[in-house]
């Protein structure tokens, strides 16, 4: 399916989908990136890897850390782990 991921874009270019949000969750290391159509084109918008804020402002704002969306919850604390 490696063919899949470069396709996708294109199609998208050529059908006049104006935005292209791609999220990466190779390797447990979750990035996100947009892409905006300019001149038949995608260009890069945001990216942001694990750790970092991703922060979009088209088409709507939005912003999440990718590491997020492995959906995996903080370890729970200890008894009394304070102090």
């Amino acid at each position: 399916m490696a063919g899949v991921r470069s396709d996708r874009p294109r199609e998208y270019a050529a059908a006049g989908v104006p935005f292209f949000l791609r999220v990466d969750l190779r390797n447990r290391v979750p990035t996100i990136a947009s892409y905006q159509l300019t001149e038949g084109e995608y260009r890069p918008v945001a990216a942001a890897a694990a750790g970092t804020s991703f922060v979009m402002r088209e088409p709507f704002e939005f912003s999440i850390d990718p590491a997020d969306l492995l959906g995996e919850e903080a370890p729970p604390e200890a008894p009394g782990g304070e102090g």
